[in-house]
């Protein structure tokens, strides 16, 4: 179970499967490996939205429509671009030739065990283009509030909060650098809370700076169709 391996990967250890080690990838193999991991987070409704955003001249509507009966294996085996991404990432985080041994029954697995010692989240589509939108339009609304963080802005933060040098932190795991990212961010509040106590007294709430961190809880943008058309009415469905 992915969540019984969770607990492991704060120790930037191989996992061991029934396909053999699976080698964490390091800060240093950002650069070589981003994209390639960005083509496995996509689920099979995103892979035929981009299909479906490319034609939109419904030059390929039949084979477009098509994809729906196959699985995302099937969909991934299928497109050369997405398939040779899939086949360098096992091929760097497992034995060599790995995905020849993937099957319908474990595909579902090794994707998630890839996804999540990377840290990263698989967000679902969905199938109402209306909330679709609003959820795009919500996203985007807090990736501008948050200041768009992106590797450089956690790898400096870690720097600067920790000490840790530049050179050393190229070969923490992706996860160890979320996770350290994470608690400083952690610390700085429970150090703020702590000082506006002394003032405020039990009016502040005060977390621990050790509380547990999930890098994986879920955040919610979507919201219900009929709240949706409640609060927004028509305001999106001419976007």
């Amino acid at each position: 179970m992915i969540d019984d391996i969770k607990e492991q990967l704060i120790l930037g250890l191989p996992i061991e499967t029934k396909l053999g080690k699976c080698k964490p990838l390091k800060v240093r193999d950002y650069p070589s490996t981003n994209s390639d991991l960005q083509y496995i987070s996509l689920t099979k409704n995103h892979i035929i939205n981009k299909f479906s955003e490319a034609y939109k001249d419904g030059s390929q509507d039949s084979f477009i429509n098509e994809l729906y009966n196959y699985s995302l294996l099937e969909i991934v085996c299928s497109v050369p671009e997405i398939f040779q991404s899939y086949l360098r990432i096992f091929d760097r985080m497992f034995e060599e030739h790995a995905f020849q041994q993937i099957t319908e029954d474990n595909f579902s697995f090794y994707r998630e065990l890839i996804l999540t010692m990377n840290c990263i989240k698989e967000e679902e589509i969905n199938p109402n283009p209306e909330i679709q939108r609003a959820i795009e339009r919500s996203k985007r609304v807090k990736a501008q509030e948050s200041g768009n963080i992106d590797l450089g802005d956690i790898v400096s933060s870690v720097v600067a909060g920790s000490g840790i040098t530049y050179d050393m932190i190229l070969d923490f795991t992706v996860y160890q650098l979320y996770m350290t990212f994470h608690r400083i961010g952690q610390y700085q509040n429970y150090n703020t809370s702590t000082l506006f106590a002394t003032v405020a007294g039990d009016k502040v709430k005060i977390d621990s700076w050790n509380k547990h961190i999930d890098l994986f809880a879920n955040e919610k943008h979507a919201i219900s169709q009929s709240d949706f058309k409640k609060n927004f009415g028509n305001t999106f469905s001419n976007s």
